[in-house]
């Protein structure tokens, strides 16, 4: 917690801050000076002392002081981490190497893991398989994991969203025209659902009981549709078997063309079985993309299982985890004291410290993981903060990852204002919702006025003009 006991630090940073207030205080007053004497000499040049000679080094020091005593006044009465990064220097910091609960902004530290592991360019393919052509009594819907699986009522649920509006969708009903297209008219016997390539544990025994009622998160399996949700308006799931929900689903539209269908059950498919009809997800980047921007819960947390399934594993979120953080190790991300539970952050007990979001941050900067830098949720725009800070400075210039829980506000991505700046900042205490928004939104808007003088640099005349 920020409190008294850095009077030293503060000290110190305020007699910087004195000597370059001072310094520049010289250069305003020389120049008032100067510019009187001005009416009289048209011929006069910038004076000497003019904060037009200033060296940036000077204007950048004072204003990364005045900025990191402005976000430590934000924080007062909260544990807090932050840094702020220009051009590869930390320009302001604190706490930066201490682990805090992140909320949401842990989907940047699973979703940098899961795309470098399993490439930008990879696809979930759902199929359908069996005997093919009209002769099938039953036919199994096979799942791979795609977390955007959708039904058209999840879709237009998923558009009537600001916050999910344009997200990368796979459409179930092609799946089912694609089973017409390929002659089936009749199954008898039903539908099989095949989702054994996740686990069976459908919820995190980390996440709160309460999580499974109140809309967070529906229930996770590899063979998924809607977010898990039976009724993707209001958020809900009938059951805790999102195979069986996906299959009633696949039957409904198979039945609305015009295919006779039975029952929907579970099972595995036969290995002499044939592909029917199969469709694959949008390129595993727009998917990232989708989940960073609204901060998908249940898309962050099939993606960590996927990892898991796809090295020929359990499918486990405790497989995906470790999978993840060792590719992190191997890009020199800081990981030390990270607990990572899960891929969503919903766990109260997950930890994770500026200096490791920051690291995952510059990870946007190589091919294979660009989507970190550039599927995040943009100010008045896009995502999770299309609804803030719009008509402000910040609209269209932060670009960032939010993260939200009771007594949890982070916030995690840059600022394209004066300068383009990296930061992370999260801050843990006693604060309502509309609190934590108002915190690090204050600190965004500190970190876009970098540099902060109280000179206005571009109305001075340059040197040795008049």
């Amino acid at each position: 917690m920020i409190t008294t006991h850095r009077r030293r630090q503060r000290i110190t940073a305020t007699a910087l801050g004195v000597v370059g207030a001072t310094f520049i205080g010289v250069a305003l007053l020389w120049t008032h000076e100067e510019s009187s004497s001005s009416a009289v000499s048209p011929a006069s040049t910038t004076p000497l002392f003019s904060p037009r000679r200033l060296p940036a080094t000077i204007i950048d020091t004072a204003s990364a002081l005045r900025l990191k005593s402005q976000i430590e006044s934000v924080s007062i009465g909260s544990d807090a981490c932050f840094v702020v990064d220009d051009a590869g220097e930390s320009i302001a910091e604190f706490n930066s190497n201490t682990p805090l609960r992140p909320a949401s902004a842990m989907k940047l530290v699973s979703s940098a893991g899961v795309v470098d592991v399993l490439g930008p360019g990879y696809t979930f393919t759902t199929k359908v398989v069996g005997d093919s052509g009209s002769s099938s009594d039953s036919l199994t819907l096979v799942g791979s994991g795609d977390p955007v699986l959708s039904t058209p009522q999840g879709i237009a649920a998923i558009e009537r969203d600001p916050v999910r509006r344009g997200s990368a969708i796979t459409e179930l009903a092609i799946l089912a025209d694609r089973v017409v297209a390929a002659g089936v008219r009749s199954l008898p016997k039903g539908i099989v659902v095949d989702d054994h390539v996740f686990d069976e544990r459908r919820y995190n025994p980390a996440w709160p009981i309460s999580y499974r009622t109140d809309g967070e998160i529906g229930p996770i399996g590899a063979l998924s549709v809607d977010s898990g949700w039976s009724n993707p308006s209001a958020r809900s799931a009938s059951g805790e078997d999102p195979a069986l929900a996906a299959g009633a689903s696949f039957a409904s539209l198979l039945r609305d063309r015009g295919v006779k269908v039975g029952g929907v059950t579970t099972g595995r498919a036969s290995q002499g079985d044939t592909t029917v009809a199969e469709i694959k997800s949008p390129r595993l980047d727009e998917i990232v993309a989708s989940i960073l921007s609204s901060s998908n819960n249940h898309g962050s947390e099939m993606l960590v299982k996927a990892v898991s399934a796809n090295a020929g594993n359990t499918g486990s979120t405790a497989d995906g985890v470790e999978r993840i953080k060792q590719r992190l190790v191997r890009r020199g991300v800081f990981i030390d004291g990270m607990v990572m539970l899960d891929g969503s952050g919903l766990a109260r007990q997950d930890a994770v410290s500026c200096r490791t979001l920051k690291d995952v941050l510059g990870l946007g900067e190589r091919r294979k993981t660009k989507v970190i830098k550039t599927g995040l949720a943009i100010a008045g725009v896009r995502g999770s903060l299309a609804l803030r800070l719009d008509e402000t400075e910040l609209d269209g210039r932060l670009f960032a990852k939010t993260g939200t829980l009771n007594g949890v506000s982070a916030l995690a991505g840059r600022v394209e204002v004066r300068r383009p700046l990296l930061f992370a900042l999260i801050l843990n205490g006693a604060f309502s919702e509309q609190q934590a928004y108002a915190k690090r939104e204050e600190v965004a808007k500190l970190i876009s006025r970098f540099p902060d003088v109280a000179i206005s640099l571009p109305d001075l005349p340059l040197p040795g003009n008049p």
